[in-house]
């Protein structure tokens, strides 16, 4: 879970605090967070190798990653929504990198010299939930098809002024004995609270009524 930090507009970790559910920001909100905080949103992600090199370098492409320890390109699609059209537009992103060659490569970021002109990128998509037909799909381009995609969803909570972003992994599907973020958060805002796998709007809270839940 990481703190969006209003000032740096940066994602930190969070202190202890009463969490509520909160509306998720827009795309281009959503996107700068992201791209200025992407060391730690990757490390969120579990893949804390991921260097972010572009942020939007050509039209359609929200940001593209290099992964040094594999020598692969990464596409990340970025959205504030729930739109299975993401899926369509995560991979013609990455039909245009495969495209490139090593010139062009190398003048979008240095570090992408060392990538594989032609190859195919990995996919990886962010958005604030995931429905069946979506998870369906990725699951049939990557086990018939062979293409690296990944979905991840995010949450948006707040405690006090300060509002969080938590990621849980929606595509692969996570080790069944793994700890579930998600679950976890949910035991924090309490059983009456919905669900934080797909993003609510809360109420705004006045700071000076709002109070730590028992426990926390």
């Amino acid at each position: 879970m990481l703190r969006i930090d209003e000032t740096s507009k940066t994602l930190v970790a969070p202190q202890a605090g009463g969490l509520v559910t909160d509306a998720n920001p827009d795309r281009a909100e959503l996107l700068a967070l992201l791209a200025g905080s992407w060391e730690a949103f990757a490390a969120e992600l579990g893949h804390p190798s991921l260097r972010l090199v572009a942020a939007e370098p050509v039209p359609g492409l929200d940001l593209l990653a290099f992964d040094g320890s594999a020598g692969r390109t990464v596409v990340v699609q970025v959205t504030a929504g729930v739109d299975f059209a993401e899926v369509g537009r995560g991979l013609a992103a990455a039909a245009q990198v495969a495209s490139w060659d090593a010139a062009a490569l190398a003048g979008v970021h240095e570090s992408l010299s060392a990538a594989v002109p032609g190859d195919s990128p990995q996919v990886v998509l962010i958005a604030s939930a995931f429905d069946g037909a979506t998870v369906a799909t990725v699951d049939w381009l990557a086990r018939r098809h062979g293409v690296e995609l990944s979905c991840f969803a995010v949450s948006f909570l707040r405690f006090g002024a300060e509002r969080l972003l938590t990621v849980r992994r929606e595509f692969p599907p996570r080790d069944a004995h793994a700890p579930d973020p998600a679950a976890e958060v949910q035991q924090l805002l309490g059983d009456a609270a919905p669900s934080v796998g797909v993003v609510t709007t809360a109420p705004v809270v006045d700071e000076a009524a709002s109070t730590p839940p028992p426990g926390v």
